[in-house]
């Protein structure tokens, strides 16, 4: 079963106006984060003039030598 954001006590959709006028700007705070957050994330967005999506990936590493250097 997949949760939904209200369901998870770390999780936390904040949204505010802008950066432009008619304009919200929304992200995701996770915290505590712990390995079992990591994954995809989607959002979802439509009103009336049209939809948008986007996704990100998170990757929860123990110590920063995890992280892999790209150039």
């Amino acid at each position: 079963m997949e949760l939904l954001p209200g369901d998870r006590e770390n999780l936390a959709i904040q949204t505010r106006g802008g950066p432009e006028k008619h304009e919200v700007t929304g992200w995701v705070l996770i915290s505590p984060l712990s390995k079992e957050d990591a994954g995809e994330y989607e959002c979802h967005a439509s009103n009336a003039k049209g939809e948008a999506t986007a996704s990100a990936k998170i990757h929860v590493v123990e110590a920063l030598h995890e992280i892999a250097l790209t150039k």
